[in-house]
């Protein structure tokens, strides 16, 4: 954030490798600055393998609740902000196109948006009726996209996913023209909670930037843009949050800021990594004691499973998750299977490894499969 080259290590991320991918790194702290951070990154086409090859935000299904939740915010803070209604807005990230639906659904029509998401184009028109997304990555924005056309750039759950935006964010907002608009959404590290939630859960396998007010803030501020409107959003279910920043490229050009950053206090991480390894050793206590399969193949099993111990990973006898993308592909020293394979294994217990989903996976597989269902965090008798 500051361009000093020192920082401290605070966490090893250990992840399994996903279809030969290992996306494990360092979580480390800026020693000049206070910013949190993954460190030791694997190289960028690995990222790029990732997204072109497993994504899950290509994939035919509408908005979550928590999606819609998230887009309401943004959509409140563009009527807020009085955007014209003939505003040309692009969406970089935008995955199938559920916040451009919800700013057509709003009024605005001069939409477009990208995502490196192979299928992401054919999502869009298939779920929302949308012809203007297009699939390419954020550093091919500016040869796909005239964004200096652009009034609003939305960046939606994008920057904390950019392993290098010292390079990244000046090429494209030097492409924006002076007044542009830009909305930003980021998980919130000021809601990071250390009581409870997901052990880790806020660094999975693609968040690799750990933002709050003000890191994101110091960010734009060293690029130059002007900051007009900052908001939290709580989002209860995650025991977590995002963070919204309304800013815009000065009218008038003033260079990027040149002063000291504001540093970031260390407390809320600090006690975020203090209660991730005690919710995971509860977690680990709830492993199966007998053989036993896993369903969810994403980053929370990557991390759950890299945290067992070696008697642990013996008795897994297999990984099973819906995201077709991930169907087949070698998982660690197991493989990935369709859940129609778990009719193979009757009787044995199923751990179901999702926070956020773990009531709706017991819900669909109890009604196809007669396996326990060995819950990390629901009680048992309240699962179902």
């Amino acid at each position: 954030m500051c361009l000093s080259s020192t920082a401290q290590a605070l966490h090893h991320n250990h992840l399994v490798p996903i279809a030969g991918i290992d996306l494990s790194y360092r979580v480390a702290r800026c020693t000049q600055c206070g910013f949190h951070f993954a460190d030791r990154l694997p190289p960028a086409a690995v990222y790029r393998a990732y997204y072109d090859g497993l994504s899950k935000y290509d994939l035919l299904q509408p908005a979550s609740a928590l999606e819609q939740q998230r887009a309401a915010a943004a959509l409140r803070l563009c009527q807020r902000r009085a955007l014209n209604p003939q505003a040309r807005i692009v969406d970089l990230g935008c995955g199938s196109g559920g916040f451009l639906a919800t700013l057509r659904q709003a009024g605005w029509t001069q939409l477009t948006g990208l995502d490196p998401a192979p299928n992401s184009s054919a999502a869009a028109q298939a779920l929302y009726g949308l012809d203007c997304v297009r699939v390419g990555t954020l550093q091919a924005a500016p040869h796909l996209i005239d964004l200096q056309q652009a009034d609003l750039l939305c960046l939606l759950a994008v920057l904390e996913h950019l392993p290098d935006l010292a390079l990244d964010l000046p090429s494209l907002f030097g492409h924006l023209k002076p007044g542009c608009h830009v909305l930003i959404e980021v998980p919130a590290l000021e809601l990071f909670s250390a009581k409870r939630g997901e052990p880790y859960g806020e660094l999975s396998l693609e968040h690799i930037q750990f933002f709050s007010a003000i890191s994101l803030s110091n960010l734009l501020g060293r690029l130059g843009l002007q900051i007009l409107e900052i908001e939290h959003l709580a989002l209860p279910q995650l025991d977590s949050g995002s963070l919204f920043v309304w800013a815009q490229v000065p009218p008038t050009p003033v260079g990027a800021a040149h002063q000291l950053p504001e540093r970031e206090p260390s407390a809320v991480f600090d006690a975020y990594l203090q209660g991730s390894a005690a919710r995971m050793q509860l977690a680990l206590g709830k492993v199966p004691q007998q053989p036993f399969v896993l369903y969810g193949a994403g980053s929370h099993s990557a991390r759950l499973v890299a945290h067992m111990n070696p008697a642990q990973q013996n008795r897994l006898l297999a990984v099973f998750d819906a995201n077709p993308n991930l169907a087949g592909k070698p998982w660690g020293r197991w493989q990935v299977q369709a859940p129609a394979a778990l009719s193979e294994h009757p009787s044995v217990p199923i751990l179901l490894s999702s926070y956020q989903s773990e009531r709706a996976m017991a819900s669909a597989l109890a009604k196809a499969f007669s396996n326990p269902l060995v819950p990390l965090y629901t009680p048992a008798d309240e699962l179902i």
